[in-house]
């Protein structure tokens, strides 16, 4: 083999026997293995090239090239040399080693290869599908911004148009790609969405379970309607996070009832982009009074009473945060809270202010599509005095006392919330 005025080999094999021509000194040693006939840079089998001394480029995509389909026409402009060895190589892993550290680039049209300077380019990207979650605009773009400037070249440069949800990028082409995938993959985690159906219920647990709902016992009862999947055994009794799969939500309700009085507090289905809580309240909101006066320091006397409305909020707020992994799994940021108003205190002016019961949760559970879990164990305890009499005597001063009976029950209820997610798809333009 002869190429004209190149001062290097290459020597092509199919079983590893070279070929030197006996009137050229060898200065490459490349091994090709065959390829069928019209194979791309993809296809092809691999080979190596080890360059003892500095080829010109142009020179060595020749002999990439020959004896194949592929054509390859560099532009007038390229330039650069190329001395080290590669390994059982492609031949586009090969273009790429060879070109990239020159500033040089490739494209392929059919069996037409064309090789020239790599020129930046700039391109912009809508960002407007992005800036719509819940979370304040300025962190979206702070976070796009930090993300982008890591995969710019040294050449590169981008801005962003906050007013218009546009960033504009200038780079190589391989850089732009770079960020495009990006911006997709931010995009998939941002429109992946969970449909939450959420329950709430309170059970007056009899004098039995005072220590909390035994879920052993409760998923023995339910026989089918209910699958523990917790995967360290069985739950156990006052667990707060129990998984379970529900099938049949009355026949789990009618299981629940042996324990205790059910009373289901609410039931709302919420939505929640990944990553964005969903706050559900059924709360009541009332007011209690609050009088100020305002007395002279030299008389004692009050010169002025102020009374202004104290705010409260009585019910329950639940904050739910999904988490969705690329697998499927969804993990739930759960905050529960229940108020309660049990009594009222009163201040020596007269005032009345009310006394609050606060039964509060915070935990992360991880569970599948369509898998429940169980967040319980917020036990209230509450004291009730009855009072039994004989009629007429039992009111009479004094003596009356010999016809009553003052007996005082404690009652303890535990807070049972049930939170089942299904996975969403939703589409922003």
């Amino acid at each position: 083999m002869r190429w004209g005025a190149v001062s290097a080999v290459l020597l092509m094999t199919a079983q590893g026997a070279a070929q030197v021509p006996t009137d050229l000194q060898p200065l490459i040693v490349t091994q090709l293995d065959e390829r069928p006939q019209g194979s791309d840079l993809d296809n092809a089998r691999p080979l190596t090239i080890t360059l003892s001394r500095a080829t010109p480029v142009t020179d060595l995509l020749l002999m990439l090239v020959r004896d194949t389909r592929l054509s390859v026409v560099p532009d007038p402009d390229v330039a650069g040399t190329f001395r080290g060895e590669l390994k059982d190589v492609t031949l586009r892993q090969a273009f790429d080693m060879i070109l990239h550290p020159h500033g040089l680039d490739y494209s392929v049209q059919g069996n037409l290869i064309r090789v020239f300077k790599r020129r930046l380019e700039t391109r912009r990207f809508d960002l407007s599908a992005l800036v719509i979650r819940g979370a304040g605009a300025a962190d979206v773009f702070a976070d796009l911004s930090s993300g982008v400037e890591t995969l710019l070249s040294p050449e590169g440069r981008f801005s962003v148009d906050r007013k218009a949800s546009l960033l504009q990028a200038t780079d190589y082409p391989d850089r732009l790609d770079q960020i495009q995938q990006h911006l997709d993959a931010v995009r998939n985690r941002a429109t992946r969405q969970v449909r939450i159906q959420a329950r709430v219920i309170e059970v007056a647990l009899h004098q039995e379970f005072s220590a909390g709902i035994d879920w052993k016992l409760l998923i023995a009862r339910a026989g089918d309607a209910v699958l523990a999947i917790e995967p360290d055994g069985p739950p156990v009794v006052g667990a707060l996070n129990v998984g379970l799969n529900v099938k049949d939500f009355d026949r789990f309700l009618r299981a629940l009832s042996g324990q205790g009085k059910v009373n289901v507090l609410a039931s709302p289905t919420v939505s929640a982009l990944n990553n964005e809580p969903a706050i559900v309240r059924v709360v009541t909101h009332d007011v209690f009074f609050k009088t100020t006066t305002r007395t002279d320091v030299v008389t004692g006397r009050v010169v002025q009473r102020t009374t202004e409305p104290e705010p409260f909020t009585e019910g329950i707020v639940l904050s739910v945060t999904p988490r969705i992994a690329d697998d499927g799994v969804i993990s739930l940021s759960i905050a529960p809270s229940l108020t309660e108003r049990t009594g009222q205190a009163r201040s020596r002016s007269g005032d009345t202010a009310p006394i609050l019961s606060v039964r509060e949760a915070d935990t992360l559970v991880r569970l599948r599509e369509n898998e429940t879990t169980v967040i319980a164990g917020l036990l209230d305890e509450r004291t009730r005095r009855d009072v039994h009499k004989v009629p007429v005597l039992g009111d009479l001063p004094g003596i009356g006392a010999m016809f009553r009976d003052e007996t005082t029950i404690r009652h303890k209820s535990d807070l049972v919330i049930l939170l089942t997610p299904a996975l969403e798809r939703v589409s922003i333009r």
